[in-house]
């Protein structure tokens, strides 16, 4: 039967992200079906199988569409894997490109959302709504295996989705650079699976949240990787897929396989191993715990069991414990002031601004001098943490001011200092050009993308598809830029 997600419950999860008040219990048949899907059957509606599409328009709203990645072995006969995905920026595409090869592998339908963006509720949960609608109709999805997935704010809308929503059924989350937008239950239904970049500022949120887990013998997986905040890296995305295998096998909702459960075994022995050998207790520990708690009834885990608590009551895990709360506590302490400041800049008056804004910037800059100079790898990631956390902590103020107040002034001062205190960076640029579109001088937005560039943006899609800027689009001056950018593109030898 296919299964309609319901409008009203959608609205009030997802509006309320931000906050903690529960949503409402809205009345919910799982099995209702609209007048899309009376007319519909779930054979894929004519699309390709087997290649990225970047826009599929939703049957019921043209308006909404998503990136899409179809198995090439897809057939209406069998119920599907499927995970919706939804990125802070509305790039559907950024996803399923880069994971089209794991999900192939796999054997998962890939959606994700092209309208769901941070700071626009209402937009996102009307793409929530849509895109769960359109892939029932398309597709025969198995209701056991729904999973939700998201990036930074987007991994706030997932998790979002998979709690508020029970009569989804949401079976896992896969989160990346961000975790929960509320704190959790002790009571979950879904398996949580989270990455996490060494260098991301929301390392510490996601430290956290294993403790609140672990606490709760909830199931959850961790995964840190070199890198900063972003998607995790292809090459390490099907350990996630491994793993919601795992747990889908170890509940009875897919038969067991033995080799596949024998291979992701070994691989986290060794990656136990691995950890004991570099001395990093926390993985370790993060590994032996996956190897009791994820292959018991697989396996007689016995004697992990009793080696996993002896670790745990170990001075080399206990000292581990207590590095990392350091860690903790010091991006704390090296962020607190500068946060604060850049909280109050925008409402200050003039005279204080300039002393905010100097304040900010000096304090920023000595974050970044400190990681330059850092004696470990440690301390160059404290730092390094430190700075990342105020400066998006700034970026996305601006884009509050931009997109919720329209205060284009204060966005215009947030994007300003950002873009000073990080001369390598084009974001801050385009966001600059956003913020002049909107306020109807499109000969500084044209200014301001072609600051961009010269700090390293290639991709025109990036121009192209940004709604933002979409009155630009017929202007020559952009059309010229988008030009020589796809130029450039072109002029590139293949990989």
């Amino acid at each position: 039967m296919l299964r309609l997600f319901p409008l009203a419950l959608c609205c009030l999860l997802l509006l309320n992200v931000t906050v903690l008040p529960a949503a409402s219990q809205a009345k919910f048949d799982p099995d209702a079906r609209s007048s899309v899907a009376a007319s519909q059957k779930p054979a894929g509606s004519g699309l390709p199988f087997g290649k990225v599409i970047d826009a599929v328009p939703c049957v019921a709203d043209h308006t909404q569409t998503y990136a899409l990645y179809v198995p090439s072995t897809y057939t209406p006969t069998k119920m599907w894997p499927i995970i919706y995905v939804f990125d802070p920026e509305g790039r559907g595409r950024v996803s399923v490109d880069l994971y089209r090869e794991v999900v192939e592998k796999y054997g998962f339908i890939l959606a994700a959302s092209n309208n769901s963006r941070n700071f626009q509720n209402e937009s996102t949960a009307n793409a929530a709504r849509t895109l769960w609608d359109d892939t029932h109709v398309r597709f025969n999805l198995d209701p056991h295996r729904v999973y939700t997935m998201g990036f930074s704010g987007g991994a706030r809308v997932a998790t979002a989705l998979a709690v508020r929503c029970e009569p989804c059924a949401i079976a896992g989350v896969i989160a990346h650079g961000a975790g929960y937008p509320f704190p959790p239950s002790t009571k979950e239904h879904f398996v949580y699976f989270a990455f996490i970049g060494s260098q991301d500022f929301n390392w510490p949120e996601i430290m956290a949240l294993r403790h609140l887990k672990e606490d709760s013998s909830s199931a959850y997986r961790l995964k840190v990787f070199a890198g900063g905040h972003q998607w995790a890296p292809a090459s390490i995305f099907n350990e996630a897929l491994d793993w919601v295998q795992v747990k889908a096998m170890q509940s009875g909702t897919i038969p067991r396989d033995a080799s596949f459960i024998e291979r992701v075994f070994a691989y986290t022995e060794k990656e136990a191993r691995d950890a004991h050998d570099n001395h990093d207790a926390i993985t370790e520990f993060d590994a032996y715990r996956s190897l009791v708690s994820d292959f018991g009834g697989f396996k007689d885990v016995s004697e992990l069991q009793t080696k996993l608590d002896a670790f745990k009551n170990s001075s080399e895990f206990k000292q581990g414990m207590k590095k990392q709360q350091n860690a903790i506590d010091q991006q704390r302490t090296l962020t607190q002031d500068i946060s604060s400041d850049i909280s109050r800049i925008a409402d200050a008056d003039s005279d204080s601004r300039l002393s905010l804004r100097n304040a900010i910037a000096d304090g920023m800059n000595s974050l970044k001098r400190r990681a330059d100079r850092a004696k470990t790898e440690d301390e160059r990631l404290i730092f390094t943490r430190a700075f990342n956390e105020v400066w998006v902590q700034g970026m996305e103020a601006g884009q509050a001011e931009l997109e919720q107040g329209r205060h284009f002034a204060s966005a215009e001062l947030y994007f300003q200092l950002m873009a000073a205190v990080t001369p390598e960076e084009p974001w801050p640029h385009l966001l600059l050009a956003e913020t002049a579109v909107a306020r109807g001088d499109k000969k500084q937005a044209n200014k301001e993308l072609r600051e961009a560039v010269k700090r390293g943006l290639k991709n025109p899609d990036t121009l192209d598809e940004d709604v933002n800027l979409q009155s630009l689009r017929g202007d020559a001056e952009f059309q010229r830029l988008v030009a020589e950018l796809k130029e450039k593109r072109d002029s590139q030898p293949a990989d």
